[in-house]
């Protein structure tokens, strides 16, 4: 059963692309809805101790996803941290950090 794909009202956002050249600026077009996103999917999911992808986005339609597995939850985080510091978000880095360590521990 995969939780519920919306977190903290972080809804995935949508990535429309042809190419790569447009799929990296979908990426950059969306920069702070997927950092956000990849923080709350990956808070809830520690909190229900689920251990599968969570979503992040949604490619070109609501059929393809891009997701994160549980492997990579830290180092998406320690991004998401650095863009978080980047426009001092402050808030957003302390919850960061927390599940950071607690994914670390």
């Amino acid at each position: 059963m995969h939780p519920p794909r919306i977190y903290n009202n972080a809804q995935p956002p949508l990535l429309n692309f042809s190419n790569e050249l447009e799929f990296q600026q979908e990426l950059s077009n969306h920069e702070h809805a997927i950092h956000v996103r990849s923080l709350y999917a990956i808070k809830y999911a520690y909190e229900i101790d689920y251990h599968d992808d969570v979503t992040i986005a949604f490619l070109n339609n609501k059929d393809t996803l891009l997701g994160c597995h549980p492997d990579d939850w830290v180092t998406n985080l320690q991004r998401s941290l650095a863009y978080f510091v980047s426009i001092e978000d402050y808030e957003k880095c302390t919850e960061t950090k927390e599940i950071i360590e607690n994914l670390q521990s």
